[in-house]
C-alpha cells in the first residue's frame, strides 16, 4: 500500500486531533505493518498518539479514580519489572494472562509507583 493510502487511513481514524492507540494498532494489523511504523506515519502527518490503552496519556485513567490493586496483579507487575519499569508489551501480556483490561494494568502500575517503558508505538523509551 502506498504512503498516500496509509495517510488517508490514518486521517480517517484521527479523533480530537490525535490517533488513538487502539486505532493505531488496529490499522497496523489491517496493513500488516509494525505498530511503530503506523505511529511514525501519523507523526509525519502531524498527529500524535492519544488515548493510550494503558492510560498513560489522554486515556481513561485520567477520567476515573484508581482502584485498589489486586494482589495477583501486584505480584505480576513486580515480577516483570526491568530496571524498575514495566515494559508496555509485558503490561499487555499481564492483562491477557489475568483476563483484565489493559487500562487496569496501567492504573495498577501507577498506583504502585511503577512507570511503563518501551511503548510499542515508540511514544516513549
Amino acid at each position: 500500500m502506498d504512503r498516500e493510502a496509509v495517510a488517508q487511513r490514518i486521517v480517517a481514524r484521527v479523533q480530537e486531533g490525535r490517533l488513538p492507540c487502539a486505532e493505531a494498532f488496529a490499522l497496523a494489523a489491517e496493513l500488516r505493518l509494525p505498530p511503530a511504523e503506523v505511529a511514525l506515519a501519523a507523526e509525519a502527518l502531524g498527529y500524535r498518539i492519544g488515548r493510550c490503552q494503558l492510560g498513560l496519556f489522554g486515556g481513561p485513567r485520567e477520567e476515573t479514580p484508581a482502584p485498589a490493586v489486586l494482589p495477583e496483579l501486584r505480584e505480576q507487575i513486580r515480577a516483570h519489572l526491568e530496571e524498575g519499569k514495566l515494559p508496555c508489551p509485558v503490561a499487555w501480556e499481564i492483562a491477557r494472562k489475568l483476563g483484565v483490561e489493559r487500562i487496569t494494568v496501567g492504573r495498577a502500575a501507577d498506583a504502585l509507583g511503577v512507570r511503563i517503558s518501551r511503548c510499542m508505538l515508540g511514544c516513549f523509551p
